[in-house]
This record gives C-alpha cells, sequence and structure tokens, in this order.
C-alpha cells in the first residue's frame, strides 16, 4: 500500500486538521460545531473535543459528523496514543513485530508504524500468542492501561490499592486504580467502572485529553523566544500550542507598552506554537538596548496556563528591525589637547627649545640669583640669554660652552659627555653650536638666544 494511501486514510480517521488564525477568527478551522452529533453536549466536553480537533488528534468520521457514540478499534487507538504521547514514528517499516499487523490490509495497514511505536514504548505487548488484534475493539479497562503505561506509570500501577470492582479484570485493576487516582476517566454513573465494556470515542477523546493535560504539565509551558523578522512582524515561539481564544494582543507588551490590537493583527501557526503579529507601520522601537516582551493569559490546548517566570526573560532578536525603528546617535568625541605632550603650549615658539631649568632648578643645585639656570660657580653669566657675542663665555640657560666641566642642566645632558650642551639637539660633535636650532651654522660665537644687543655690556644688576 502507498504511503500517499497511507496519509489519506489518517486524515479520514482521525488526522490532523491543519487550520490557520488571523486576529482572534477561525479561518475554515473545524470545531466542534461544524458536527451534528456534538451541538447537545455540554460545553466542558465540548472544549475537551475542540482541543483535541485543533491538536491534530481527532477529526470526524464523515462530513458533520464526529461520531461521539461510535467505537474505536485497537489500530486507530495506536496513532491517537502515538500522538498523545509524541512518540517518535518510523514511516519506513514495512513489517510488524505481530504476526496479524500487514503493511498491505487495507483498513489497518496505515496503522503499523504507530502500532510499533506503541510497542517500542513498552505501551503495549499485544496479546500472548504474538497478535496486536489491530480490527478489535478496545475496552475500557484496556484503555486505562494505555493511558497509565503512556504517562511512564507502569510501576505506581502495580504499588497502588487495586480497585474493588467485579466489572474489572484482576489484571487491569492497578492500571484502573491509577486512571481513576490521576483523573484520566471516571467511573459509570452506577458507581462501576465497567471495565469490559467498550471504550467509545467520546470515552477515548476525554481520556486522551485528561492524559495529554497530565503531560503537558510536567514540561515547561512558556515563550521561548521572540524574533523581530521581515514585513515588519514579530514572531513569538511557544513551548506549546495555545487556545486562540486566549490570545490577547493587549497584554503583550514591548518594553512595557501593551500592543493595540485595533492598530496591530496576529496568525497562529498550524500547530498553535508560534504566534505572528504583524506590527502596524507607525510602531517604532528604540535600538539603543535590548527590547524586553512580556506575554500574558496565554492558555494551552489542554487548559494549562502558559507563563515566563520572572527571573527569566524571552529571548528576542532582530533578524529585521521594525520599519521604523529609533536607532541612537552617537556623538562624535571631540578632540582634546594632551598640554603634557605639548611642553611649548603658551610659553615657548614652535622652534625655540624647551629649557627644563627655567625657575624650577635641581634641589641640589645652589641658589641662583640670576634666574636659577646657570651654575653657582660661572661669575660671568648673570645674564639669562642677553649677554654680548664676544662674550668668550656661555651665559645662556642650558647651553654652556664645551669647554665648561659641569652640565647644570637638569636631566639634558649626559655628564660624562662635556662637549654636548644642547638639550638632545645636537651631535656630540658639534662643539661649537651650543644654541638649539636658533642660531646660523657660520655664526660659532653667538650662545645668545637672539635677544641681547651686541654693544650691550654684562649686567650683574638684572
Amino acid at each position: 500500500m502507498s504511503r500517499k494511501f497511507y496519509k489519506w486514510m489518517m486524515v479520514l480517521t482521525i488526522g490532523l486538521t491543519p487550520a490557520a488564525f488571523i486576529g482572534t477568527n477561525v479561518i475554515e478551522a473545524k470545531t466542534s460545531a461544524d458536527f451534528r452529533d456534538l451541538k447537545d453536549l455540554d460545553e466542558a466536553t465540548k472544549a475537551k473535543i475542540d482541543a483535541m480537533i485543533s491538536a491534530g488528534i481527532f477529526d470526524g468520521v464523515s462530513e458533520g459528523t464526529f461520531g461521539l457514540v461510535e467505537e474505536m478499534n485497537r489500530a486507530q487507538f495506536a496513532k491517537v496514543a502515538a500522538r498523545i504521547y509524541n512518540l517518535p514514528i518510523n514511516w519506513d517499516l514495512k513489517t510488524s513485530s505481530f504476526s496479524d499487523v500487514k503493511v498491505d490490509d487495507a483498513a489497518n495497514g496505515y496503522a503499523l508504524p504507530f502500532i510499533e511505536a506503541l510497542k517500542i514504548a513498552g505501551i503495549t505487548d499485544g496479546f500472548g500468542d504474538g497478535t496486536y488484534n489491530p480490527e478489535g475493539n478496545v475496552t475500557k479497562e484496556q484503555l486505562a492501561t494505555f493511558l497509565v503505561r503512556g504517562l511512564g506509570k507502569d510501576r505506581e500501577a502495580s504499588l497502588t490499592t487495586p480497585v474493588s470492582d467485579s466489572t474489572v479484570s484482576n489484571w487491569a485493576s492497578g492500571y484502573v486504580s491509577s486512571a481513576l487516582q490521576l483523573g484520566l476517566l471516571s467511573n459509570s454513573p452506577d458507581g462501576t467502572f465497567g471495565g469490559k465494556d467498550l471504550a467509545s470515542r467520546e470515552l477515548l477523546v476525554t481520556g486522551s485529553f485528561e492524559t495529554a493535560r497530565t503531560i503537558e504539565e510536567t514540561k515547561p509551558l512558556e515563550v521561548s523566544g521572540a524574533d523581530f523578522v521581515v514585513g515588519n512582524k514579530l514572531h513569538l515561539t511557544l513551548t506549546a500550542g495555545v487556545n486562540a481564544d486566549s490570545v490577547d494582543l493587549s497584554k503583550i507588551m514591548i518594553n512595557g507598552v501593551p500592543l493595540d490590537p485595533k492598530l496591530n493583527s496576529y496568525e497562529l501557526s498550524e500547530d498553535r506554537k508560534s504566534i505572528i503579529i504583524k506590527l502596524h507601520e507607525g510602531f517604532q522601537l528604540d535600538l539603543s538596548k535590548t527590547p524586553v516582551i512580556t506575554v500574558n493569559g496565554l492558555i494551552t490546548l489542554f487548559g494549562n496556563v502558559v507563563k515566563n517566570e520572572e527571573s527569566k526573560t524571552i529571548p528576542v532578536k532582530l533578524t529585521v528591525p521594525p520599519i521604523n525603528s529609533i536607532t541612537p546617535v552617537i556623538p562624535t568625541p571631540v578632540p582634546t589637547l594632551d598640554e603634557s605632550s605639548n611642553p611649548d603650549l603658551e610659553t615657548d615658539s614652535s622652534n625655540e627649545p624647551a629649557t627644563p631649568d627655567q625657575e624650577t632648578g635641581s634641589s641640589n643645585e645652589s641658589p641662583n640669583p640670576d634666574g636659577g639656570t646657570g651654575s653657582p660657580n660661572e661669575p660671568n653669566n648673570p645674564n639669562e640669554g642677553t649677554g654680548s657675542p664676544n662674550e668668550p663665555n656661555n651665559p645662556n640657560q642650558g647651553t654652556e660652552s664645551p669647554n665648561e666641566p659641569n652640565n647644570p642642566n637638569e636631566g639634558t645632558g649626559s655628564p660624562n659627555e662635556p662637549n654636548n650642551p644642547n638639550q638632545g639637539t645636537g651631535s656630540p660633535n658639534e662643539p661649537n653650536n651650543p644654541n638649539e636650532g636658533t642660531g646660523s651654522p657660520n655664526e660659532p660665537n653667538n650662545p645668545n638666544q637672539g635677544t641681547g644687543s651686541p654693544n650691550e655690556q654684562p649686567n650683574p644688576n638684572q
């Protein structure tokens, strides 16, 4: 039998019911209201059937008929159970571990992968003779056993006090007791369980609903991520399918501001695990900080609350920011002048050498009343850069004659280099150029810094 036929049979019996939601309206999605035989049901049962239809676990047996009172055979139940417990399905299987399950069975062959999934999960072992009986009906005590085993509570059932009910087989007594305690199934109106009675589709729907809700409660129910994507949309990812009626845009906030349902709209994915919000054109998002998104009021298909812990924020991505996002303006830094790198700032000309000894003589030098720069043993240097060019000695600050053995300049010349009076500029082989970049190279005897008159005599009283 072809795989295409398998898929057709699955949809015919209890296949998926794809539907999309826009705003808060369902587009051509089947609900309990679409089936004539469900109109007189109580609202609580209708809600459970709607949840199972939305989850893709159940569908009607024909157009307009759900088949609530009809029995469900073991092949159909295998598919329902595999979907409830989210079991891995091997679609490539062609043979079964049960002798009576055949891939070419026109009525039940589609269920082979589901039956094998239940066998691997330990939910069913079939009958003692190696058969599964796919066309056989499911009894209530068999249903209780399947549901409890699917929850992984097989051991607990063996330790549970058995029910005292003559309608229940001894082998199933512990499973029935556990199913009643967990709220998966209930007794008949006469107070008995009716273990050997056939399970109707209604009982299978309600029992499967309670089982799915119990399974769901053990998992994190939260918004696991948010992503701003192309088209001015916000994509919210959930860990469980949600009821469309619980989605309220006013309870979804971005940076503390709720969305306006009149300006924005949303769609639900087919599995109900994604909410795609279409943001209005005027929506603005401040990109200077990571958006904070909070979502409240969501309810899963099985009635559980979707809630993120306060200490766990929703991860947000900006794959494509909203159209009118506010981009922060980063001011251009104004360069500041580092005065330490320019010692001549507001003092000396850019062509004049630095004079580190001026007014800041070394702590080891004797007081020098002539400006604090010359050596106290130099009688002919009373002036500060004003001597006559005919004077043989070098009265300038920090530019002594190469014949002078002492170097009073602080931190400029090495004590062993007597012929380099210039401050880090002259060559040690040029003894007759004491000026630092100011005099002519042909004027060896001009030690003054271009300030004194050539006819002025030394002025010791400066």
